[in-house]
């Protein structure tokens, strides 16, 4: 077992970006929750990555970067973002989700 992703499961953009990183995890690193995060409820729009081998918890930008670290896919993008104007600019917020709700 890679790392375990919580997310929202009452916000529809969420569930969505959920579910396009489970279609390439063909080796099966990524274990999905939408239970309570070890930092509490997910809030909607954001995710959380645990490692489970360092407890580590990760937000943001840095839990989209583990989760490219672990599909193959995604590698050269997770990579990427260890580049830090990449990481800036990739990491604002997304206009359309804030804490109560998200527009598609």
């Amino acid at each position: 077992m890679g790392i375990t992703l919580y997310y929202n499961s009452g916000c529809s953009d969420c569930a969505r970006q959920a579910s396009r990183a489970r279609k390439p995890d063909w080796l099966g690193r990524i274990e999905f929750s939408t239970v309570d995060s070890p930092i509490g409820p997910v809030p909607r729009g954001e995710i959380v990555v645990v490692d489970p081998k360092t407890q580590r918890v990760f937000t943001g930008i840095y839990a989209t970067r583990m989760i490219c670290l672990q599909v193959p896919a995604f590698a050269l993008a997770g990579l990427a973002l260890y580049i830090p104007p990449l990481r800036n600019y990739f990491g604002r917020k997304k206009p359309g989700c804030n804490g109560d709700a998200c527009e598609i």
